[in-house]
């Protein structure tokens, strides 16, 4: 069953009551960065509790498009479909989609009404050609029912994204599948 979220864009992330910040510097291309930001192909290797991501607007995909995306918070990693009692779902609605610069994106409904508003914005700096500050900042309202277990609730997530950002740093050091090959 899903649970709305209320409505929001950008600005919300100005105002918040809550928000989660991470920062790392990735020893890749801000291009590179945004493309294992966006790229459904790594959307799983940085997202550990990704079960499933799949997109409900056709491509291609900038502000405004739409995706589904599920999380297993307890099972282990590459057990495949997630399991109903572990399970968390969410629908997404893409604010910002600047190459090399800005990915963010608001919940819309989640299957456990774990927040009231909630905006992830994942900014990106240029420190060099192969350098790049990620910003990813988590803006939320928790429900009535969130703030009761709220600071057990915010040590989980923070991990769960602490982590998802030391894995975008490793996974954009990588050389892009896209990336041409060298000739022989």
């Amino acid at each position: 069953m899903w649970h709305a979220t209320g409505d929001v864009e950008l600005d919300f992330t100005a105002h918040s009551p809550e928000r989660l910040e991470f920062e790392i510097v990735c020893f890749a291309p801000a291009e590179r960065v945004f493309e294992v930001l966006t790229s459904d192909r790594e959307f799983g290797e940085w997202l550990e509790p990704l079960a499933e991501c799949r997109w409900t607007t056709p491509g291609p995909h900038g502000v405004g498009s739409k995706r589904e995306v599920v999380l297993d918070m307890l099972a282990p990693k590459g057990k495949g479909r997630a399991d109903a009692l572990t399970a968390l779902a969410v629908k997404e609605r893409i604010l910002a989609w600047e190459r090399g610069k800005r990915f963010a994106f608001a919940i819309e409904a989640l299957t456990i009404p774990l927040v009231r508003r909630m905006v992830e914005d994942m900014q990106l700096e240029r420190l060099g050609p192969q350098k790049t500050r990620l910003r990813y900042h988590v803006h939320y309202e928790p429900t009535l029912l969130m703030r009761a277990v709220h600071p057990i609730a915010r040590e989980f997530f923070g991990k769960m994204f602490r982590d998802a950002v030391a894995r975008v740093a490793m996974v954009s050091a990588r050389p892009s599948e896209n990336a041409p090959q060298p000739s022989a």
